[in-house]
């Protein structure tokens, strides 16, 4: 009589202990994983898993991207001091103007082709939402403009009441010579709001406005629901950050640290905003020691009187004695400060161990704090 052999049963693992592993996964082995079994791919493109994903795995997974524009435009991802796989050519959308990357919230990524320049019938703007880790690239709708508006600046982020991504393009529109006073100019600013949720623009105008935008900061514009620039009080001159609010629509002013370090004229060009243990703060490089930098964070979100200065941090002084600027600080809680060089080029310190290393990357244009998700960019319900 012939032994039949037996078969060990199949064993099926859970459906929460699959989504858990997944969870934790990075994007790229996710858009494999998606071919495996059906199962797989309606986990992976369900908005719940989307969010888990973002929210287990996108704390582990936070870098910024860098901007270069040789050989040819290309946004590319680095994670501690190593550049990873994600990298993307953007030659094709942006051809001969500059591009610049606005900022980016949940792993998309808000790209423009142009900024600061005056709107002609032959030089429009173009505004693309792009998600680096999937390679997807969205090209929104044009919004509305008069020829020889000027582009002043753009944000971009996530209103969390309504579940809405938003970009926001400020335009200097029509300005006059105040009769009164010769020496002032009265002008109107235009405000056009992207949602994706409208998938259209909303026009607003703001008619003598008493501040204005001022520069874009290197690091994190979007915090707490709004887009952060610099600003300055037209009658004062007094200099600020400008704040735009993606729920309600509406600028407001938050005041600087009161320390001369914040009141030069080109005091943005060496201050960075980055988000440490949870708070909005600055990192700015002190004009009487051009090797050491303050961060300043701002305890209650809002409140003037609540900026205390944080820390002292000094960058060791290399042979060649090249002086650096701030462009993005991130690993646990403001560890790793990264700087660039006079010729652009990245430069790594580690604040605790006091490490320096050169990268033989160069920085062309502004650096933005990102993170991988899965985040999509087709006409479903968005995370």
């Amino acid at each position: 009589m012939v032994k039949r052999e037996k078969i060990a049963p199949s064993f099926q693992v859970p459906d929460d202990i699959e989504i858990d592993i997944l969870s934790r996964l990075s994007v790229k082995s996710l858009l494999r994983f998606k071919c495996v079994k059906k199962s797989w791919r309606n986990f992976i493109e369900d908005p719940v898993f989307i969010a888990m994903h973002l929210d287990y795995y996108g704390k582990s997974s936070v870098g910024f991207l860098l901007y270069g524009s040789r050989p040819y435009k290309y946004i590319k991802q680095y994670l501690n001091c190593s550049s990873i796989d994600v990298s993307m050519s953007i030659k094709i959308l942006f051809g001969e103007s500059p591009g610049y990357m606005i900022g980016s919230i949940n792993g998309l990524v808000c790209l423009s082709n142009n900024l600061y320049f005056f709107l002609k019938e032959d030089k429009r703007l173009s505004i693309y939402i792009c998600n680096p880790s999937t390679r997807e690239i969205l090209e929104l709708p044009e919004c509305h403009h008069a020829y020889n508006d000027f582009v002043l600046s753009i944000g971009f982020g996530f209103c969390p009441k309504f579940n809405d991504y938003k970009v926001v393009v400020v335009k200097l529109l029509d300005s006059v010579v105040n009769v009164r006073d010769p020496n002032c100019c009265l002008f109107s600013l235009g405000v056009e709001v992207y949602s994706w949720n409208r998938n259209s623009w909303r026009s607003t105008k703001i008619v003598n406005p008493r501040s204005v935008l001022t520069t874009s900061f290197q690091g994190k514009g979007y915090f707490n629901g709004a887009f952060h620039w610099g600003g300055r009080d037209l009658k004062s001159s007094k200099r600020m950050i400008m704040s735009f609010q993606f729920d309600e629509e509406v600028f407001r002013e938050l005041n600087l640290p009161n320390h001369p370090d914040f009141q030069e004229e080109n005091y943005f060009l060496n201050a960075l905003i980055i988000e440490y243990q949870n708070f909005f703060s600055l990192i700015i490089k002190q004009k009487v020691n051009m090797h050491v930098y303050d961060l300043w964070v701002m305890k209650e979100y809002g409140v003037s009187d609540s900026w205390i200065k944080q820390l002292t941090i000094e960058v060791p002084v290399l042979e060649d004695r090249l002086m650096f600027r701030p462009v993005m600080s991130f690993e646990n809680n403001g560890e790793l400060l990264v700087l660039s060089d006079w010729y652009g080029r990245i430069v790594w310190y580690n604040t605790k161990t006091k490490q320096i290393e050169r990268s033989k990357e160069v920085l062309r244009g502004r650096s933005i704090r990102y993170k991988e998700s899965l985040v999509s960019l087709s006409r479903k319900k968005v995370v």
